[in-house]
């Protein structure tokens, strides 16, 4: 067979296994991706008030925002602390980041919870957290 003839002897059989392989790998590269584990606003409070109950009491919840940063999500809370009333009302950032556990499960956890109270170059709170959100 030479290099000419290799199109017509595959005939009308070869031109469509060759169409629908160009149509998958298509379809492949434009399928959305697949959807991650909501967050619910209110596991990510329930999250936060059970964290540090003596320090820690959600006072507002001003909502979750996704960053864009793939599967990382931000709460924006007003945090009061019920054992010590002279403390005032602080703003914070919650970081939850959905991470998969050892037996191949997705679950959200709580990774930090900073403010700013200090000025723009001092962040204030906890970075090193791992709380699951249940």
């Amino acid at each position: 067979m030479n290099a000419g003839r290799w199109w017509v002897e595959f005939g009308g059989w070869g031109k469509c296994a060759l169409g629908a392989v160009v149509l998958v790998m298509c379809l492949g590269c434009t399928l959305p991706p697949p959807a991650t584990l909501p967050l619910e606003a209110a596991a990510a409070r329930q999250t936060l008030d059970r964290w540090n109950p003596q320090y820690c009491k959600v006072a507002e919840f001003h909502g979750i925002h996704d960053p864009g940063a793939g599967d990382t999500r931000v709460a924006y809370v007003l945090i009061t602390a019920p054992g010590d009333p002279a403390i005032k009302p602080t703003v914070y950032e919650a970081v939850f980041k959905l991470l998969t556990r050892p037996d191949g499960r997705q679950q959200w956890f709580l990774v930090s919870l900073l403010n700013h109270a200090g000025g723009l170059t001092r962040r204030q709170g906890w970075d090193n957290l791992l709380v699951p959100v249940e």
